[in-house]
This record gives C-alpha cells, sequence and structure tokens, in this order.
C-alpha cells in the first residue's frame, strides 16, 4: 500500500484579487457546481479558497503541482450530505488515480476569514 498526502494553504484576498483581476478565472478553475454552492454561501471567497487549496493539495499528493493548471475543473471538490467534502475527479484526473491504483482519496478543508487550508491523502496499491 503507498500514501500520497498533499497540504495547501491560500490566502483568502490574494484569491479574491485574482478573481477580480481575471474575470475567467472562476470559471476555468472551479466547475458550475463548485461556483454556485461558493455563491450561496455569505463569504463566497472563503469557499473558493478551501476548494482552491485543496486542488492544489491534490495536485501536490499526485506529484504535479501548480503546473497542471488544466486539469483544476477536472478535480471537484463537492459536499456529501454529513457536510463532509469529497473528490470527485475526472478526466485526466480520473485516468491518473486508475494508473496509481487509488482506492481511496480523502480531502479535508478548514479556513477562517483571511486563510484556507486543505489536505488530501490518497491511499494507492
Amino acid at each position: 500500500m503507498r500514501l500520497y498526502q498533499g497540504i495547501d494553504i491560500v490566502n483568502v484576498e490574494r484569491l479574491r484579487g485574482a478573481m477580480d483581476r481575471n474575470e475567467a478565472f472562476a470559471a476555468d478553475v472551479f466547475t458550475r457546481q463548485e461556483r454556485e454552492y461558493c455563491l450561496r454561501h455569505r463569504h463566497p471567497h472563503v469557499h473558493f479558497a478551501g476548494r482552491f487549496a485543496a486542488k492544489e493539495a491534490f495536485l501536490k499528493a499526485i506529484g504535479t503541482g501548480f503546473s497542471a493548471v488544466g486539469i483544476f475543473r477536472g478535480i471537484e471538490v463537492s459536499v456529501m450530505p454529513s457536510g463532509r467534502p469529497a473528490l470527485e475527479l475526472r478526466g485526466w484526473a480520473g485516468s491518473l488515480l486508475t494508473r496509481l491504483k487509488v482506492s481511496e482519496a480523502t480531502v479535508s478543508i478548514s479556513h477562517t476569514p483571511q486563510y484556507a487550508v486543505s489536505s488530501v491523502i490518497l491511499v494507492g496499491g
């Protein structure tokens, strides 16, 4: 068994600035479902930052880091009925998990008004 782990922290105001400067940023990075989820909250940028951190943490866990920016929308952070976040992986991200023989992917997200942090753990064969 192999464990792959990644962690990332995002400054909420820095992400807000990037989103304000580039109108296409949110659509390039987040799925429609993620955007709808975040925008339902009183402070949506905190939730956007948490999801961005989760995507970065996933990329770090698989060893690619930010260089794989084109696959961000293939990494979706959804919410289980319990409120726990979950990773849904499609396209290149999903096929990479198959190649790594990943049987389980967990994600945890925490945030304050200033920062969001996420950890991703993948269990592979």
